[in-house]
C-alpha cells in the first residue's frame, strides 16, 4: 500500500503494482448501505499504522461531505504508566482530532460520515468491551491497514466491518467468524491478473524501464453469507457491487432454474414420448393379436371349408361316378337290344329308341355342368351381351318344356301384354330358367309349373320367375342350396351344380337369385335382372 517512492526512484529497473486504498470511495460505499453512521477507524502507533492514518486524514480533509469529530474516548485515556511515545501518539490523535472539528463546523448538513479515530492499543479494557458489545449504536468501522491484531478485534464486534483491502474479506473466509461485510479495494483475482500480464510482458523481453509501475483497479465487493448475516436486502445492493463466496447455487440460480426447468420439460416430453410409444405398441400388439385371433379363426373356417369342399369332391365324384354310369348303361343296353337278332316289335324300338335319346340328354347335360364348373373355376366363363326381347324367349321355353311335363302337372306361362327386352346372353339366362324348371319337374308330382316375368318400373329390373306346387324345401336348407355339390335328395337325378352356376351367371348379369318355399306347397326361384347392365364380367 505504502511503497518506498524515494528508493524506487534511485532505481530505474524497478516496476510493479501497487494497491493505493480509497476511504473516500469506502464511506460514500458504507453511506450508500447503511445510510449515516459514526465510522470507527482503529489505529496505532506502528509504522503501517500511522501511514495509514495519515493517509486517511488527508483523503477526507479535503471532502466537504465527511466529518471528522474529536473522538471522546480520548478523554478516557490515562497517562499514567505511559512511556513518551505514546503520549506523543495520544497528543496527535488529539490534534487531528481538533483538527476535525474545526472542518465539521464547515461541513455540508448532508454529510455522509462521522468519523471516529479509536486507538486500540492504548484504549482502557473496558472502553473496548463496550465497543465490543454491540451497545454503541448505529456505528461501523473501516479497517484501514491490515494485521493480525485489528483483524481479531474486527472479527468481534457486534456490527458489520468494512475494510479498504482485500486481506481480511478475501483471505477469512470462515463463515462463522468473518464480520468482515465488504469493501471498495483490489480483488486478489484482479491482482493475480494484473500480475500475469506483468509476467508476461518481461518473459516477451519488454525492457523493465519501460514497464510503468501501475495503480491496481478496485471493485466494490460484498461477502454473499455476511449480508446475509445481517439482513442486507438483495435490493438494497447497488448494480455494481460484485459479491464473493456466492453459493453455488445462488450463484448459478437462473441457470439452474433453467437447467431444471428443462430437464423437467425433457422429462415430461420423455415420457410422454415413452408413453405414446407404449401406448402405440399396446395398440399394435392388440391389433396384431386381434389379427392373429382373426387368421385363426379364417384358417379354421378355410379348413373347415377344405374339409367340406374334399367331402363334396368325393361325394361329387361318387355321384359323378353313378350319373354317369346310369344313362350310360341304358343306351349301351339299349343300342345292344336295337342291334340284337331278336324280334323287336315296332313300339318296343320307338321306346327304346325314346330312352336312348332321354339318357343321351342327361349325360350331355352332366357333362355341359361339368364343363361349366371347370370354366368357372378357370374365370373362362364367356358371355354374349346383346338385346332380346323377354316374351319370345319365355314362349319358346314354354313350349320346349310343354311337351316334357310328367303326368299330373300342368306347365303355365304368365308373360305381360307389352314386350319387354333386355341387354343379355340369351344362352346363359336361358340356361338359368331351364335349370329352374327342370328342378321344378324334378320335385312336383302334381299341381303346376308356372314359368313367367314382371317388369318393376320403379327399380328398372326384370324379375324371371319360376313357381310349382312341389314338395318345397325346409327353410334351415334355403341357404345351402346355392353351394355347389348340395343336392337335398341324394336320390334324385343331378349333380348339385346347377343353382350354383345359376348363380355365379346372375351374378355376372349384375343381378341376384332369390328363392321362396314352403314345405308341402311348393316354390318359387325367381331371378332379378336390370333392363340394362352397367357392366359385365366377360373372357
Amino acid at each position: 500500500n505504502y511503497p518506498n517512492w524515494g528508493l524506487i526512484d534511485k532505481h530505474p529497473n524497478v516496476t510493479g503494482l501497487h494497491d493505493k486504498q480509497d476511504f473516500v470511495k469506502n464511506i460514500e460505499f458504507i453511506h450508500k448501505l447503511f445510510g449515516r453512521l459514526v465510522i470507527r477507524i482503529a489505529c496505532d502507533r506502528t509504522a503501517l499504522g500511522k501511514k495509514a492514518l495519515d493517509d486517511f486524514m488527508s483523503q477526507i480533509k479535503g471532502h466537504q461531505e465527511i466529518d471528522a469529530l474529536q473522538n471522546n474516548y480520548l478523554s478516557k485515556i490515562s497517562k499514567n504508566n505511559m512511556d513518551d511515545k505514546s503520549l506523543r501518539y495520544v497528543e496527535k490523535i488529539r490534534a487531528l482530532s481538533e483538527d476535525g472539528i474545526a472542518h465539521s463546523r464547515m461541513a455540508h448538513k448532508n454529510s455522509i460520515g462521522i468519523i471516529g479515530l479509536s486507538p486500540y492499543r492504548i484504549l482502557p479494557g473496558s472502553i473496548l468491551l463496550y465497543n465490543l458489545s454491540g451497545m454503541d449504536q448505529n456505528t461501523t468501522s473501516l479497517d484501514i491497514k491490515y494485521d493480525h491484531t485489528s483483524e481479531s478485534i474486527y472479527q468481534f464486534v457486534n456490527y458489520p466491518s468494512f475494510s479498504a483491502h482485500n486481506e481480511p474479506i478475501q483471505y477469512t473466509p470462515n463463515k462463522v467468524r468473518n464480520r468482515y461485510i465488504g469493501g471498495y479495494f483490489t480483488p486478489i483475482e484482479t491482482q493475480a491478473r494484473e500480475q500475469a500480464q506483468m509476467a508476461s510482458l518481461i518473459l516477451k523481453g519488454t525492457p523493465v524501464n519501460l514497464i510503468p509501475i501501475k495503480e491496481s483497479e478496485k471493485e466494490h465487493i460484498l461477502v454473499w453469507h455476511v449480508i446475509q448475516s445481517w439482513g442486507l436486502h438483495l435490493s438494497q445492493v447497488p448494480e455494481y457491487v460484485r459479491m464473493v463466496n456466492v453459493p453455488f447455487y445462488e450463484k448459478h440460480k437462473s441457470l439452474l432454474i433453467a437447467l431444471i426447468s428443462v430437464a423437467f420439460l425433457l422429462s415430461i416430453v420423455i415420457a410422454s414420448n415413452l408413453w405414446r410409444l407404449y401406448a402405440r405398441e399396446q395398440k399394435q400388439k392388440k391389433i396384431a393379436q386381434a389379427n392373429l385371433v382373426k387368421q385363426n379363426k379364417n384358417l379354421e373356417i378355410a379348413l373347415e371349408k377344405a374339409k367340406e369342399s374334399d367331402q363334396m369332391k368325393s361325394a361329387f365324384l361318387a355321384n359323378m361316378s353313378h350319373e354317369i354310369r346310369t344313362p350310360l348303361n341304358a343306351i349301351v343296353g339299349f343300342s345292344n337290344l336295337l342291334n340284337a337278332d331278336i324280334e323287336i316289335d315296332k313300339e318296343e324300338k320307338e321306346k327304346f329308341t325314346e330312352l336312348i335319346n332321354s339318357n343321351s340328354e342327361q349325360l350331355l347335360s352332366l357333362i355341359n355342368d361339368i364343363l361349366d364348373l371347370s370354366r368357372i373355376e378357370s374365370g373362362r366363363m364367356s358371355f354374349v351381351m346383346d338385346k332380346h326381347p323377354l316374351n319370345g324367349l319365355m314362349t319358346t321355353i314354354y313350349r320346349t318344356f310343354q311337351v316334357l311335363m310328367p303326368p299330373n302337372v300342368e306347365l303355365r306361362l304368365d308373360i305381360p301384354e307389352e314386350d319387354v327386352s333386355i341387354i343379355t346372353d340369351k344362352n346363359r339366362l336361358t340356361q338359368i330358367i331351364t335349370n329352374f324348371i327342370n328342378n321344378a319337374i324334378k320335385f312336383t308330382k302334381d299341381g303346376y309349373i308356372l314359368i313367367g316375368y314382371e317388369f318393376q318400373k320403379e327399380t328398372e329390373r326384370i324379375q324371371i320367375f319360376v313357381e310349382d306346387t312341389g314338395t318345397g324345401i325346409p327353410t334351415e336348407k334355403l341357404a345351402t342350396i346355392f353351394d355347389r355339390f348340395i343336392k337335398l335328395d341324394e336320390f334324385a337325378k343331378g349333380t348339385g351344380l346347377g343353382l350354383s352356376i345359376c348363380k355365379v351367371i346372375a351374378l355376372r348379369f349384375n343381378g341376384y337369385i332369390d328363392v321362396s318355399s314352403e314345405v308341402g306347397k311348393g316354390s318359387r326361384f325367381s331371378i332379378i335382372l336390370p333392363i340394362c347392365p352397367e357392366h359385365t364380367e366377360s373372357d
